[in-house]
């Protein structure tokens, strides 16, 4: 955009003359003291003529003190670098907060941790903070944890950290803590601790509807069924161990497989509004071929969900209210009827795991939820 020639003689100051060039497109040119500096169009320049009388004058001033001059060139500020800065500025910000995430996740872990110095260090730790899920870690040290110490320091934290600005499930969730530790828990400083913040705390609890189930009792309860054997070749504990991965895989859902007192009747069930279902297992089919020193294993199960209404009323087939879901599998190994009777469990084992997480549990988290 420009040209510029130095001539230097001896003993004289190398002088510069600056030469615009008249070519498209046209620029204008600005005057800033004894500098001539021409400007594109298209380039958008921060403007520095406010300021550089007062760089002119400090930079007078301090050759007058025998400092050299601030460089012309570190004068000139662009919105190129001015940007670049905030976009610095706005990626270490980001980086501060993942890393922030970060810390609370890895202290909510160390709450577990069997040491009782660095359990109390993370409940110290998260009391600092405000987010939910230290709010919802510190309710359940509150509930939980062996050492009387780290469940007070649990409740004082809650009391100082739950506020209206807190999320209603996690609020909800700590009061509840509270008002279980100031009722029930084993030691009276902790229950002294819990209820003055309990009462601290008192007006941030919304008014909840009155549940329908009694405290005690579920408001979804599975009755796991015993499993069928329809190939008369499986193992004698197979039936308990599908019925047991089954009865695991439901209560991973939240949902009671168990019922206080065995399992309930007809009028329990109504009184206490509860639903209910039935989940039972068949083993269809156990088939074996030998080759060489190995035995192959295939193996079928079929899994039925329906309601159930108890003890004396049983199971209900109705349309689109009950389902059945079958899968198989194959499974290789030794010859011997140790290692043969191991594979035909593991393989119905697998079978019955996968048919209930991807089949029978979504289909009994619909009825569950239908018309609730």
């Amino acid at each position: 955009m420009s040209s510029s020639s130095i001539t230097r003689r001896p003993n004289h100051r190398a002088r510069s003359s600056i030469a615009l060039r008249a070519t498209e497109p046209r620029t204008t040119s600005t005057s800033v003291g004894a500098v001539i500096r021409a400007i594109a169009p298209s380039t958008r320049t921060l403007s520095i003529t406010d300021i550089h009388g007062s760089l002119r004058r400090g930079a007078e001033g301090r050759r007058c003190r025998g400092r050299p001059p601030i460089p012309r060139s570190l004068q000139r500020v662009t919105l190129i670098d001015a940007m670049r800065a905030l976009a610095v500025v706005a990626a270490w910000l980001l980086l501060g907060g993942a890393a922030r995430a970060d810390t609370v996740d890895t202290t909510i872990h160390q709450i577990a941790d069997s040491s009782y110095k660095v359990r109390l260090a993370a409940v110290l730790a998260l009391s600092k903070s405000h987010d939910p899920r230290a709010v919802n870690a510190l309710a359940g040290v509150l509930r939980s944890d062996d050492e009387s110490t780290i469940r007070r320091v649990a409740a004082l934290a809650l009391g100082k950290m739950i506020d209206a600005r807190t999320p209603e499930d996690a609020r909800d969730r700590g009061l509840d803590a509270l008002a279980e530790a100031a009722a029930g828990d084993a030691d009276l400083k902790v229950r002294t601790t819990a209820a003055r913040a309990a009462s601290d705390l008192a007006g941030l609890r919304h008014r909840k509807k009155e549940p329908h189930p009694a405290p005690d009792k579920p408001g979804v309860f599975v009755n796991v069924d015993s499993t069928t054997d329809q190939s008369k070749v499986a193992p004698s504990d197979a039936g308990e161990r599908l019925a047991r991965v089954v009865r695991k895989s439901v209560e991973r859902t939240g949902y009671a497989t168990t019922w206080p007192g065995g399992l309930p009747t007809q009028t329990e069930l109504a009184t206490n509004h509860a639903r209910a279902f039935i989940v039972a297992s068949t083993v269809k089919k156990i088939e074996f071929s030998k080759v060489s020193r190995q035995t192959q294993i295939s193996c079928k199960v079929e899994i039925r969900v329906a309601p159930w209404s108890g003890v004396d009323g049983g199971e209900k087939w109705e349309a689109n209210s009950a389902a059945s879901a079958s899968g198989s599998a194959k499974a290789t190994t030794g010859n011997s009827d140790r290692e043969i009777a191991g594979g035909v469990r593991d393989c119905l084992e697998a079978v019955a795991e996968d048919v209930t997480t991807r089949h029978i549990l979504p289909f009994l988290k619909r009825l569950a939820t239908a018309g609730s």
